[in-house]
This record gives C-alpha cells, sequence and structure tokens, in this order.
C-alpha cells in the first residue's frame, strides 16, 4: 500500500481502480467514459464525469494541465473539440487525441487528465493579499 498517494474512490464498476490519486500536488485522473448517441452528448457527459471527480478534491478543470483523450473514431476529432473548448479556458491546457480499437461500456471517447493541486497555493496568495493582517476576512480584502 502506498501511504503517499491520496484516492478519490474506485472507478465505477471496477474492483481495483481509483477515479483519481494524487502524489503531492500532481494528481492522475483516471479516463472517464461518456454516455449518449453522439460524440456531442458522450463528450459532454466524459467531462462532467471528469469534474465530478476533480470536485472530490475541490479541484475544476482548470487545474488539469494534460488530457489524453482516446475517440473510437479519429473522425470525430473536430465535433469533440467543438464541444470541448466550451469547457476550457486561455491558458488551455495540453491535450493530446488518439484512436483506439474500442472503449469500456460502448463509449466513444474516453478523457483522462494529469493535473497540479495549487489550491494550498492559491490560498497563500490570496492570504498574503490581506492589508487588514487577519483572518476573518479569508484573504480577500484588499
Amino acid at each position: 500500500m502506498n501511504i503517499f498517494l491520496k484516492s478519490a474512490g474506485k472507478q465505477e464498476g471496477t474492483p481495483c481502480v481509483s477515479n483519481m490519486v494524487q502524489l503531492g500536488d500532481f494528481f492522475y485522473l483516471s479516463g472517464q467514459t461518456g454516455l449518449g448517441e453522439t460524440i456531442q452528448e458522450q463528450t459532454i457527459t466524459a467531462i462532467n464525469k471528469v469534474i465530478d471527480v476533480l470536485s472530490n478534491y475541490g479541484l475544476q478543470l482548470h487545474h488539469v494541465v494534460k488530457f489524453t483523450v482516446y475517440l473510437k473514431n479519429i473522425e470525430d476529432k473536430d465535433a469533440f473539440l467543438n464541444t470541448f473548448k466550451n469547457f476550457v479556458d486561455e491558458p488551455f491546457p495540453a491535450c493530446t487525441i488518439v484512436e483506439v480499437s474500442n472503449l469500456a461500456d460502448n463509449a466513444t471517447v474516453c478523457i483522462e487528465g494529469l493535473g497540479v493541486n495549487t489550491l494550498r497555493h492559491e490560498e497563500q496568495m490570496q492570504q498574503s493579499s490581506c492589508s487588514h493582517d487577519c483572518s476573518s476576512c479569508g484573504g480577500g480584502c484588499h
């Protein structure tokens, strides 16, 4: 057992795979598959699963610095990106998109991610910007 890893719970339908593990500030998000009839529907459901897993740590999509996307049909790449762009902001994450012969649960898209948990650093930055040297404002005053 690795006592340095933190886990966000097991991936649904698997006896021994975590949804996400964190080691220090780095995290590794297991692939989340899409549901639905179209690549757009599957992209939305897969991204929402990613968001749900991240929320277990208080994280958001902007904490993911690299995505790997597995598509059953590489010709869906443009449709995937046209939907995916609605969930990410600049500076955009790195992303690799590859075609695979098959995905679990009859999915056409699977999204995994690597990232950095910067929450500790974000909190320190907020606290250091407090001009009243107090803790009652939570670092939000200027």
